[in-house]
């Protein structure tokens, strides 16, 4: 098989399990339904047919990704390389609240690396250089361009709070101010960047890239996204942080057929049940913890100012608030400090981060990281990278996340045993949704991975 379409199906694949979507199998055919490959498939030559048919009258293209799910057929149309306008399809209860663009550079935001780079969990890339995520009450389309940073906002037509502000210029500066303070915009990066090169030669010999940001999380969402990552990976935990937002915040509405919730409240996750369901979403022993969590902000803490008075506290003393959480260890915790609480030149230190201490800088190899070498590699990188020492850890941990990962679809390409014709190589997606009771046809270019 050639190997775009080996890349193609194991990462549409990818995507749709990061955004919680169960894919039994996937299965390339041409406009007769005639399969040319595919993996782990469960779908009848009967079914097959008829939606590549459907696919085929509705693209014209000649060649059909067909996708089974528990509840719909997902049916991806190839077609050219040419890039079409994205036409976006909203439910009735989605609002769009507002489009516009703010000007960032590029060496001031690198927005792949920024949003997947295992910060945040609620974000996924769409097509190349567009993402989709969810911010607070909103659901937010990114797209970057040169110099430019496009945004559409959508969110719920019953959030009467944002919507009572009638003037589009007045929610286009809601908006850009939203953005402004999650990528944290006023921090000049290059600055630092000339700052953290005069002192690692990573950085001076662009091993390390520019434009990678630490995002300002709400405290909550980060605290127990970041419980889920304990023995856990990126892909995982977002599939986690997804199932959580599903199954008990508020939906803001689906767009292009995926639907979104808001991350869900103290009060929405006090329920009796919490760690039993958790666990049947496969949550493990982290369910245990985030029920301890929410009990201990509830009851025990009890003071809807408790992370506002972290932010005005010590690293010292905001740490030792934290880690009194049960679940909560020294990285969990410093992962809140950095990113939700203020505290630029906390260095987390995790697998990634030991690995690269021992690699590239001389740390001594333990088996495992303990209170002891965590103290001493934390400490070394908050002296090297000063000043925001947090933020040199954030784009050091994302480019050694994107090596890993380029490794290991290297590695999965090169073992995937298929074969199709040649001449089906210069396609893309585009998403249609078809089940018994009706069919959907969304007209939404999807970058071939």
């Amino acid at each position: 098989m050639e190997k775009k379409f080996e890349t193609l199906i194991d990462n549409t694949i990818e995507k749709f399990n990061m955004v919680g979507v169960e894919i039994k199998g996937i299965i390339v055919c041409d406009q007769n339904g005639l399969p040319l490959a595919s993996k782990d498939v469960s779908i009848s030559p009967g079914p097959i047919a008829l939606l590549s048919q459907l696919a085929s009258s509705l693209s014209g293209q000649r060649t059909t990704v067909c996708l089974e799910t528990p509840e719909a057929f997902q049916i991806y149309p190839m077609s050219s390389l040419t890039s079409l306008p994205l036409t976006s399809i909203l439910s009735d209860n989605l609002t769009n609240y507002c489009s516009g663009s703010i000007s960032v550079p590029l060496i001031e935001l690198n927005l792949k690396q920024t949003l997947l780079g295992g910060q945040s969990f609620r974000w996924f890339e769409q097509n190349q250089n567009e993402f989709i995520g969810v911010l607070g009450s909103f659901i937010i389309y990114l797209q970057r361009d040169n110099e430019n940073l496009f945004y559409t906002f959508y969110t719920n037509i019953l959030n009467k709070t944002l919507l009572k502000m009638p003037n589009e210029n007045d929610r286009q500066t809601d908006a850009s101010l939203i953005l402004q303070n999650y990528f944290q915009l006023s921090v000049k990066l290059y600055d630092l960047f000339k700052r953290w090169c005069q002192s690692d030669e990573r950085f001076q010999n662009q091993i390390i890239p520019s434009g990678i940001r630490v995002l300002a999380q709400d405290p909550l969402e980060n605290l127990i996204s970041f419980i889920c990552s304990s023995n856990n990976n990126v892909q995982r935990i977002t599939k986690m942080v997804n199932s959580l937002c599903h199954e008990y915040g508020k939906e803001i509405g689906t767009l292009n057929g995926i639907t979104y919730h808001e991350f869900p409240t103290i009060d929405e996750l006090d329920k009796p049940n919490l760690e039993k369901r958790l666990r049947e979403l496969n949550f493990g022993y982290r369910a245990r913890y985030i029920q301890e969590t929410v009990k201990y902000l509830k009851f025990t803490i009890n003071d809807a100012l408790f992370f506002d008075q972290l932010k005005s506290s010590s690293v010292t003393e905001a740490r030792r608030q934290l880690l009194k959480i049960m679940g909560v260890g020294r990285k969990v915790a410093d992962c809140v400090l950095l990113m939700s609480l203020g505290k630029q030149d906390v260095v987390p230190v995790d697998t990634h981060i030991h690995s690269i201490a021992v690699t590239h800088y001389g740390q001594r190899k333990k088996i495992q990281l303990n209170a002891s070498n965590y103290d001493g590699i934390s400490s070394f990188f908050e002296q090297l990278w000063q000043p925001y020492a947090g933020w040199a850890q954030a784009a050091a941990f994302s480019n050694e996340l994107r090596l890993t990962n380029n490794s290991k679809s290297s590695i999965q390409s090169t073992s995937l045993k298929r074969s199709i014709s040649s001449h089906e190589t210069h396609n893309q997606c585009q998403l249609v949704n078809y089940n018994k009771k009706k069919t959907l046809s969304i007209k939404q270019e999807i970058k071939e991975c």
